[in-house]
């Protein structure tokens, strides 16, 4: 019989709030690049580099970080995570070039990326949960949505009352008060509390569970064609996700919209994030998971093929919302990629698998930006890369049968279930 685990949801809940701040730094650069621009007098693409220095870090960073969260004190790495964003945000109220914009966007926030996102959720609730990992995860990562819903407003609010400058200023204050709160929840291993995981007793093997397969090194992990494939679906929704939010709010004041009818648009794309990660842990521990990655793909394929027509100025702002929000829907990727991570390759080096994949998925993440910004400079329109992306996406809903959701040294009991049911060790 399981014991109250109200200490494990309120794992759950502090990881989101986390996220909900870690998360929105990408989805609200758009709003910021207007007024960093009009500062130092930026291309589009100049603009975009931000982001793309962000990313080579975070993917340099994640590999390093999950392996370390694997073994050392996750709460303190997600707070030095946290109070670099901080920091950072008080950093870019100071900045008198673009060069210490990307200074500042390469160190402070990308550390947060890698240390208060969402490998640091996925590694807390690995731990904390096992049969309601799905439900768990889903809740905590819709945390990045909720985020990037909630934070465009407010940041454009502040814009409105203040100078840009102070208004970060004012941001960091307001990330302050949110996130430090939520970092004193956080504790490390179910163990450090005499607890198991879902509050079980004993541990699942020692009830009487498969064994657990042996921990992977590095190599045994990208060696792994299901490592490649997984990167290869996880890669192109994120990177066109990443170029998209934070060129849309630009796209949509060229098409005349304005600021805060703007902003808006990267709420709704961020909202429809939200409820796609809270349905996906409503849905995870029930269906295959190979359903839910095409549901993904297909929506980000849809999303892209709205923006690309919007683009061209068909439709108007209507088709613009409904694009968003297609594309936002497919952000059930991110808690997908969490969800079988420790499935493919044990829940012991989740980090440092997830790490993994965020170092493969940063060359789609550090081109995508600046290629935007390239093509909308080259042809006066964002329509050819929204195109490019939704084929992609539909090229990637291919591979996705192939994907294998169980360890290499473990065959399924069965093919029905969720998750290729059961696994049991291979005679």
């Amino acid at each position: 019989m399981e014991r109250s685990f109200g200490i494990g949801w309120r794992q759950v809940f502090a990881s989101m709030v986390v996220m909900s701040c870690s998360g929105m730094i990408a989805p609200t650069y758009g709003i910021i690049a207007v007024h960093l621009g009009k500062e130092f007098g930026s291309t589009r693409m100049v603009l975009m580099l931000a982001i793309t220095v962000m990313s080579i870090a975070t993917g340099i960073l994640s590999p390093i970080v999950g392996s370390l969260m694997d073994r050392s004190s996750l709460r303190r790495i997600m707070a030095i995570g946290v109070f670099s964003m901080i920091g950072g945000f008080v950093a870019l109220s100071f900045v008198t070039s673009f060069t210490a914009v990307l200074v500042v966007y390469g160190l402070c926030m990308a550390a947060t990326q890698a240390m208060a996102g969402p490998i640091s959720g996925t590694v807390l609730l690995t731990r904390w949960f096992e049969k309601r990992r799905g439900l768990a995860l889903g809740i905590a990562v819709s945390g990045i949505g909720a985020g990037g819903m909630i934070f465009p407003l407010v940041i454009q609010g502040l814009f409105d009352q203040f100078a840009w400058r102070e208004a970060l200023r004012v941001l960091a204050l307001i990330l302050a008060c949110v996130t430090v709160p939520a970092l004193a929840f956080i504790i490390n291993r179910p163990e450090d509390r005499g607890l198991h995981a879902d509050g079980a007793e004993a541990p699942r093997a020692a009830a009487g569970g498969a064994g657990a397969p042996a921990a992977l090194s590095a190599r045994d992990i990208v060696s792994d064609p299901a490592f490649w494939l997984l990167a290869l679906v996880v890669t192109v929704v994120l990177a066109g996700m990443m170029g998209s939010v934070t060129n849309i709010v630009p796209m949509a004041r060229d098409l005349g919209i304005d600021a805060n009818a703007a902003a808006v648009v990267v709420s709704l794309y961020a909202g429809m994030a939200f409820l796609a990660k809270l349905g996906f842990g409503a849905l995870a521990d029930r269906i295959n998971p190979r359903v839910l990655m095409l549901g993904a793909l297909g929506s980000f394929a849809a999303g892209m093929a709205a923006l690309a027509m919007a683009a061209t100025g068909f439709g108007g702002y209507g088709l613009i919302l409904l694009g968003a929000a297609m594309v936002g829907l497919g952000g059930v990727i991110v808690p997908l990629q969490s969800f079988v991570a420790p499935r493919i390759f044990g829940a012991g080096v989740v980090g440092k698998a997830v790490g993994l994949l965020g170092l493969v998925s940063l060359i789609g993440l550090l081109l995508t930006p600046p290629i935007f910004g390239f093509v909308f400079d080259r042809t006066g329109s964002y329509s050819p890369i929204f195109w490019a992306f939704s084929v992609l996406a539909v090229g990637a809903m291919l591979v996705v049968p192939k994907i294998r959701l169980h360890p290499r040294d473990i065959v399924p009991a069965t093919s029905h279930g969720p998750a290729d049911a059961e696994p049991v060790t291979a005679p």
